[in-house]
């Protein structure tokens, strides 16, 4: 009986929907989003085409002081489907007229976006006067309430397009991937390998598939299995010998290969200085020997002067040539009982093994000439700003590299092309 964790094409399935129903919900999020603001707006638009038609007539009733008119034209305003409220202050700016629902307040209303306000005049004698302002309020409400059929559309539209996928999916794996997948798995559990005649499985698949040709392979692999134990029982002593040689020397170059990798392992692939994990146990290293032994050390920390420009204006290649360039210049700058490595991006860490500040202060200007003094291809000269820290007591190897890193922004605040140091007082 096979275990229900060994259900890779379930947990695939159940990825894939999970992935297409997180976008279904995104996409009809920003599906009723735009539906929405496309339907303020409208709104907005209509409270202005509202405004133009009532305009004229209360523009006759306030210049003749008709404020019976003036109410009746503001009830007929609050008719309207979309008005949730009309004010209508005179010059004083006493209201003539404030209707509102009565689930809003005049403050709510004042800071409501859908509203609409216009100013009455009249000519008189050559002159604009000024009868009224009017604000017509309308109210989210209304936008919802055109857009509800649209919702339940759109709703009804994506569940019934999830559901139909989920069923295809469903289907899909069960038939395709799950019962070959299945079976195939249960042909291997089964298999007796004692029984060397017997080592083959053999599934049935509708089409060649990647199934199909897995299992190829792993019944070659036990054909060859097969084939290579029939000739070792045949071996004589001498061959066993020869085996048992091979054997060292296959050893003997894997422990060459683990060197090797434990070296790219610890190495940054552009610069070929110590990459930040190599960095990192170094600092350990020297902390934990200061902190037994009294082995004073210091570290450079160094930021290549706008590399960010470098590669904007002449591309990523020419930046990764500065980079290499500036990792060739740490490594025939620094001793082989420092450790200089790339610390992240466009920034280097060197450890100086038995240095003070002063010492390292020291080798971080010879660095800075040399890379100052430099005439690299495409942009000529560059420059680097370092910050100089030294090991102590009572810094910590967090605070140890912060102060460092403090210094190299005070650095490059200055204007950069410097070094700055902090020194045990």
């Amino acid at each position: 009986m096979l275990s229900k964790k060994l259900n890779l094409s379930k947990q695939l399935l159940k990825s894939i929907l999970t992935i297409y129903i997180l976008i279904t919900f995104l996409v009809t999020a920003i599906h009723f989003f735009i539906d929405y603001k496309y339907t303020k707006t409208h709104i907005k638009d209509e409270l202005k085409t509202i405004a133009s038609v009532f305009e004229p007539s209360l523009r006759t009733a306030l210049w003749d002081l008709n404020y019976e008119q003036v109410k009746s034209i503001g009830q007929g305003l609050m008719n309207m489907p979309l008005v949730h409220g009309v004010i209508i202050t005179d010059p004083n700016n006493v209201d003539l007229i404030s209707k509102l629902d009565d689930a809003l307040s005049k403050e709510k209303m004042s800071d409501a976006d859908l509203s609409h306000s216009f100013t009455i005049n009249e000519k008189y004698d050559g002159n604009e006067v000024y009868l009224a302002k009017v604000t017509i309020y309308s109210d989210k409400v209304a936008i919802f309430d055109r857009i509800e059929l649209n919702i339940g559309m759109i709703l009804l539209n994506e569940f019934i397009k999830t559901m139909a996928l989920i069923v295809l999916f469903v289907v899909a794996f069960k038939s395709h991937l799950e019962e070959p997948l299945q079976e195939l798995t249960k042909k291997i559990s089964d298999l007796k390998w004692e029984n060397r005649q017997n080592r083959y499985v053999n599934v049935k698949f509708d089409n060649e598939n990647e199934l199909a040709v897995l299992q190829s392979k792993f019944n070659q692999l036990l054909s060859k299995i097969s084939s290579e134990e029939d000739e070792k029982f045949k071996l004589s002593d001498n061959r066993k010998i020869q085996l048992e040689q091979e054997v060292k020397n296959r050893t003997k170059e894997l422990e060459e290969a683990n060197a090797k990798l434990l070296k790219l392992a610890t190495t940054d692939a552009l610069t070929k200085l110590s990459n930040r994990a190599k960095i990192d146990d170094e600092l350990s290293i020297k902390n934990d020997n200061f902190r037994r032994y009294e082995r004073v050390f210091s570290v450079i920390m160094m930021d290549i002067d706008f590399f960010k420009r470098v590669n904007d204006e002449h591309g990523h290649l020419i930046g990764d040539y500065i980079l290499k360039t500036i990792g060739n210049i740490l490594s025939e700058n620094t001793r082989s009982m420092d450790v200089a490595g790339r610390w992240g991006g466009e920034e280097f860490l060197i450890i100086c093994s038995e240095t003070d500040a002063e010492g390292a202060y020291a080798l971080a200007e010879k660095i800075r000439t040399t890379i100052e003094a430099y005439p690299f291809d495409h942009i000529g000269r560059k420059t680097a700003s370092f910050g100089v820290a030294q090991i102590s007591e009572e810094l910590s190897l967090d605070a140890l590299l912060k102060q460092a890193d403090d210094c190299l922004y005070e650095a490059k605040n200055e204007g950069r092309n410097k070094t700055v140091k902090r020194s045990i007082v």
